[in-house]
C-alpha cells in the first residue's frame, strides 16, 4: 500500500471517528433538550404543592396542608437527579436532610403532628426557594448537560442502595416509600429520554441490562409500605445499577461518575 493510500485511510478513520464524536453528543445534546420539559413539569407540581401548602397553613387546615406537603414532595423526587447536580445551593436548602433548618423536612415533623401555628415564615420561605429554582430551570438559556445528567442518576441510584433503603428519609409524613418510586421513576425518565438510545448504538448489552436493573428497582420499591419492602435487594439493586450507569460513561464519551458526595 502506498503511503498516499495509508494517509487517505488515516485520514478517512479519523473523519469517521470525528463524525460519530459528533453524532453521539448530538444525540445526548438533544436527549437533554427532550428531558427538560419533564423537569419543568415536575418542579412545577412541586411549587404548585408548596402554595397549597401555605394556603392551608393560613387556613389551619391540617389535612389539606399533609396532602399538600406530599403532593409537592412527589414532584421534587421525581427530579432529584438534577436537584443537587445542578443547583446544589437550592438544592441544599430545599431539601436538606436529616438535619434541616429549613426547607421540606425542617416543617414536616410539625405538619403531621398539626401543629401548623409557626410555619408561616418556614413555608413562605420553601415556596420562594422552589419559585427560584423553577424561574432557573424554567429560563430559555438553561440547558442540562449530559455529563451532569449522568452523574445526576448515577448518585441517586447509589443512593437508594446505599441510603433510602434503610428507609428513612420522610418518617414523619410516612411516604419514605413514595420518595423512592418517585426517584425511580426520574431515573427511568433521564435514562430513556437522554441515554437509552445513544447507549443502543455503542453497547446495546449494556443499555439492556440497565434498563433491566431500573425494572428490578422498580419492582421493589413498589410495594404497600416499609414493612415489605426487601431492603438487603433494594440496598444491592440500586448499587448494581449504579455501577451500570457508571460504565455507561466512557462509552457514551462521557466521564465515568463518581459514586457519593
Amino acid at each position: 500500500m502506498s503511503k498516499s493510500i495509508r494517509l487517505f485511510c488515516a485520514l478517512l478513520a479519523l473523519a469517521f471517528v470525528s463524525t460519530a464524536t459528533h453524532a453521539n453528543a448530538d444525540a445526548l445534546s438533544d436527549g437533554a433538550k427532550n428531558y427538560k420539559p419533564y423537569a419543568v413539569e415536575h418542579i412545577g407540581i412541586a411549587l404548585a404543592g408548596a402554595r397549597e401548602l401555605q394556603a392551608a397553613v393560613k387556613a389551619n387546615d391540617m389535612k389539606a396542608a399533609q396532602a399538600s406537603w406530599i403532593k409537592s414532595r412527589k414532584g421534587w423526587e421525581a427530579i432529584e437527579p438534577i436537584t443537587g447536580e445542578f443547583f446544589p445551593k437550592l438544592d441544599e436548602v430545599i431539601d436538606a436532610w436529616p438535619d434541616a433548618k429549613q426547607g421540606y423536612h425542617a416543617v414536616e415533623a410539625a405538619v403531621f403532628a398539626g401543629k401548623l401555628e409557626e410555619l408561616g415564615g418556614p413555608i413562605d420561605k420553601l415556596v420562594a426557594d422552589l419559585g427560584e429554582f423553577s424561574k432557573q430551570l424554567s429560563a430559555a438559556s438553561f440547558k442540562f448537560a449530559p455529563q451532569g445528567l449522568l452523574n445526576g442518576v448515577t448518585k441517586l441510584a447509589y443512593e437508594i442502595g446505599e441510603n433510602k433503603s434503610k428507609g428513612g428519609e420522610s418518617p414523619y409524613a410516612g411516604t419514605s416509600l413514595i420518595d423512592m418510586q418517585e426517584n425511580v421513576e426520574g431515573i427511568e425518565a433521564v435514562y430513556k429520554l437522554v441515554f437509552q438510545g445513544a447507549l443502543k448504538t455503542r453497547d446495546a448489552k449494556l443499555a439492556a441490562a440497565i434498563y433491566d436493573k431500573i425494572e428490578d428497582v422498580e419492582k421493589l420499591v413498589k410495594v404497600k409500605d416499609l414493612k415489605q419492602l426487601d431492603q438487603p435487594a433494594l440496598h444491592k439493586a440500586g448499587e448494581e445499577l449504579a455501577v451500570l450507569l457508571q460504565s455507561a460513561g466512557p462509552k457514551l464519551k462521557l466521564k465515568k461518575p463518581k459514586l457519593g458526595d
